[in-house]
């Protein structure tokens, strides 16, 4: 495993992995995962400044959002509940 992944193996199944091979997600991927609604999540992205726009097609910077996520935690819980799936850095 690369990068921190290794420091989480005891939480992390297979949709876990499935999702981090992948840099730039979907909206539904990612409040699906996320466990959040469309619309908080999508005001998360865009203050992380995450999405991508091709056409219609709107993608989110996977890597972006989790640093964004893991720097606001406090903003992040207030405004848009807890994320079920971030996983907490050792401290």
């Amino acid at each position: 495993m690369t990068g921190n992944v290794w420091k989480f193996s005891d939480q992390i199944d297979d949709e876990d992995l499935l999702f981090m091979q992948r840099d730039f997600i979907t909206l539904w991927m990612a409040k699906d995962y996320y466990e959040m609604g469309e619309k908080p999540f999508r005001r998360l992205a865009e203050q992380a400044g995450a999405i991508y726009k091709i056409d219609k097609m709107v993608r989110i910077n996977r890597h972006i959002l989790e640093d964004y996520m893991r720097k606001h935690p406090k903003l992040a819980e207030r405004k848009y509940g807890t994320f079920g799936r971030l996983p907490k850095e050792e401290q």
